[in-house]
């Protein structure tokens, strides 16, 4: 299973990948694809975000 580490870097890849997408296309080549894959992994970046505090705060109860 991945950690919130890994699924938190995976999800700034793809949004760095996203990014590019989007600024490396001419005009002519316009498409809302980019976009909501930006979107979706700043979502889920910020719900990695909220939940990793709580995920932390277990792992040291557990230790």
């Amino acid at each position: 299973m991945l950690t919130a580490l890994d699924r938190l870097t995976i999800y700034s890849v793809l949004c760095f990948i996203s990014f590019c997408a989007l600024v490396l296309r001419t005009p002519a080549e316009t498409s809302l694809m980019p976009l909501l894959g930006m979107s979706a992994t700043i979502a889920g970046i910020w719900l990695e975000m909220r939940r990793w505090h709580g995920s932390s705060e277990e792992q040291e109860n557990n230790s």
